[in-house]
């Protein structure tokens, strides 16, 4: 187990398990900021052929997708939060300046970031800079301001504002003496009550973007989440590729879809021995813990991290099966879990 504080003793010691054991499968849970001293201390150590399940709060973290990862982390797979299109964002950030928000603290901010400078005077805002010349305009080669082709938080924003939208607007169409809340009441328009839009967010039902959102009788979203592979570019980098998808709202049976033939292992590798009936075992496995979980608790926080133990497993039947064809010892075990220790 990672330490919250970092202990570089204590991690080489789990890199010095990891490299001696025959178990090639780990499965990490972490943040990226934890995780960081711990890869670089591992790539020091130039122990490679892990087969690595990454957590959703690292799977798409653009900190590991320089081309000095991909030996070590090349083949990572593991799902994250599904990435979206919100049409006209691109259009819409390109109209942004100071000129048009003068009182806005982000933009004058964002100005500070990418321009080194203060767009106004009267702001405590950059105040330690010098003033703008009003001549600066967003350039493509912003491209960490500009990229709106994998949004994946913002997305979900996206749509939590539309399901807000929607459901106020069922709340304001409530008919007199039909509402539903003691004695039939409708919700005050000028003073509406948090639980009486939690009444309305709970039935709310809309599609955007291809996408069906909805909630379950307890208010959580229907899970919706990427398979993530991470894949070789063409300039050595390390890119996200979606090889499947897990949505909740599908038919039973329907929900897991995965993309054999688009995964990319460890080494560069395309094909693994006993894919097919690793595949059939994890979809099988993780749709029957889900529907447990969801018909008896309704927690799809419960359902998403035995998802991702249960990736770590059907990979490491996978590791087995290749080893066993190779006739390598497998008699230890197949998989290791890393985690970040917290109070």
């Amino acid at each position: 187990m990672i330490p919250l504080l970092y202990d570089r003793r204590r991690a080489l010691e789990i890199i010095h398990v990891m490299s001696r054991s025959t178990a090639r499968v780990v499965v990490v849970f972490s943040a990226e900021g934890e995780l960081t001293p711990f890869l670089r201390d591992y790539m020091e150590q130039n122990v490679t052929g892990i087969q690595w399940i990454a957590s959703e709060a690292w799977v798409t973290s653009s900190v590991f997708t320089g081309s000095e990862y991909y030996p070590f982390l090349g083949g990572t797979i593991g799902f994250g939060i599904r990435q979206g299109q919100i049409p006209g964002l691109r259009e819409y950030l390109m109209t942004v300046n100071p000129e048009r928000y003068p009182s806005n603290t982000l933009v004058q901010e964002l100005w500070g970031a990418l321009y080194g400078c203060s767009p106004s005077s009267s702001s405590n805002v950059n105040s330690h800079l010098p003033p703008c010349t009003r001549q600066e305009t967003l350039r493509e080669q912003h491209s960490a301001y500009m990229n709106t082709s994998s949004l994946r938080i913002s997305y979900n924003v996206y749509k939590g504002v539309y399901a807000i939208a929607h459901s106020l607007h069922n709340l304001i169409q409530c008919s007199p003496g039909k509402g539903p809340f003691n004695n039939s009441t409708c919700a005050k328009i000028d003073n509406v009550y948090p639980w009486q839009l939690q009444h309305y967010l709970q039935e709310v039902s809309f599609a955007i973007s291809g996408e069906t959102v909805k909630f379950d009788m307890k208010g959580d979203s229907i899970p919706s989440y990427d398979l993530i592979n991470w894949q070789r570019g063409s300039a050595g980098n390390i890119e996200f590729v979606n090889v499947g998808m897990f949505v909740g709202a599908q038919e039973s049976g329907q929900e897991l879809v995965i993309q054999e033939g688009e995964i990319m292992w460890p080494g560069h590798q395309t094909e693994a021995s006993c894919s097919h009936s690793v595949f059939q075992y994890m979809r099988f496995h993780v749709l029957k813990f889900c529907r447990v979980k969801w018909s008896c608790s309704g927690s799809a926080a419960i359902c998403r991290v035995h998802v991702f133990t249960y990736v770590g497993f059907a990979l490491a039947l996978r590791t087995f099966c290749v080893t066993r064809a190779h006739g390598l010892n497998t008699t230890q075990d197949s998989s290791l879990v890393v985690s970040v220790a917290h109070d």
